[in-house]
C-alpha cells in the first residue's frame, strides 16, 4: 500500500502552519508524493489568509520538483444547512480540491443530529471532494447515514494522519468510520494535515489502521493514479 497523494496540507498562508508551497512540494517529491493539493484555511478561520490568497493559486506552477499542485481550499462548515465560507462563485473556477471541516469557534459543537444534517447537506455542494478529520467526538455523527451520502455522491471521507498520530479516541472511531465506508462502498483519501512540510506523506498511523481492518484497497483513493487522474479529469476537464 503505497501513498502517492496528499491532498491536506497547510503552508504559512495559515498562520499557525510553517512551510512555504516550495518546501512542501521538495519534501512531497523526496517521499513519493506525487500530487499535493495546497488546502490553507478558508477565510472565517482567525489564521486565515485574505480572499485574495485563493484566487492567485493560479500563479503556481502546474508542477514543481515533479509534484503535481492541486490549488485548494479547507473550508468551514458553518450550520446545519451545510453553508461553507466561500461565498463568492468565482472562487471555486480558481480551485481544484475543496476540503470541507467542522472548526470550533466556526460551528460550534450542538447535538449529534444536527452534525450529521450538516455533513449530509454540505454533501450535496457539487464542488464539495472531501470530509475532514470529521472522527472528532465533539462533533459526533450518524458515520452510516453520512458515509452512504458520500458514496451516493461520490464523495471521500479523509482518514487523517495526524490525528491518529496523537492517539485517544481517533483510532476506534475511524474504525466505526472504515466500517461504514466499506459497508456503502465510500471511498477514503488519506491525509497528513501537514502543518509542516515534515509530516507530508507521513502515513504509517493510517496505514497500519488500513491493514489492521483489512479495508479494501479499492476504496483507497490515493494510492492508485488512474483513480486520482479520473476523478480530477471528470470534475475540471483535460487541465489534468
Amino acid at each position: 500500500m503505497e501513498f502517492i497523494g496528499d491532498f491536506h496540507t497547510h503552508t504559512c498562508a495559515s498562520t499557525h502552519a510553517y512551510s512555504t508551497v516550495s518546501e512542501n512540494a521538495k519534501w512531497a517529491s523526496e517521499h513519493g508524493i506525487k500530487y499535493l493539493a495546497i488546502t490553507d484555511h478558508s477565510i472565517e478561520m482567525e489564521d486565515a489568509p485574505h480572499l485574495w490568497h485563493f484566487y492567485n493559486l493560479r500563479i503556481l506552477p502546474d508542477e514543481l520538483f515533479g509534484v503535481r499542485l492541486i490549488r485548494g481550499i479547507e473550508a468551514n462548515i458553518k450550520d446545519e444547512k451545510g453553508t461553507i465560507d466561500i461565498y463568492e462563485d468565482g472562487l471555486y473556477h480558481c480551485l481544484h480540491w475543496i476540503n470541507v471541516s467542522m472548526h470550533y469557534p466556526i460551528m460550534m459543537p450542538s447535538s449529534r443530529k444536527n452534525h450529521t444534517l450538516a455533513y449530509l447537506n454540505v454533501l450535496q455542494n457539487p464542488h464539495v471532494d472531501v470530509i475532514c478529520h470529521s472522527e472528532s467526538e465533539q462533533y459526533d455523527y450518524d458515520f452510516d447515514l453520512v458515509a452512504k451520502e458520500c458514496a451516493n455522491q461520490g464523495k471521500l471521507i479523509e482518514i487523517n494522519a495526524e490525528r491518529l498520530r496523537r492517539g485517544g479516541k481517533a483510532k476506534t472511531r475511524y474504525e466505526y468510520i472504515l466500517e461504514a465506508c466499506e459497508k456503502y462502498g465510500t471511498g477514503v483519501v488519506v491525509n497528513s494535515d501537514a502543518h509542516f512540510y515534515t509530516a507530508i506523506g507521513a502515513f504509517d498511523s493510517a496505514k497500519q489502521l488500513l491493514t489492521e481492518t483489512g479495508f479494501p484497497e479499492k476504496l483507497i483513493f490515493n494510492i492508485d493514479e488512474n483513480r486520482i487522474l479520473n476523478y480530477l479529469r471528470n470534475k475540471h476537464g483535460n487541465i489534468f
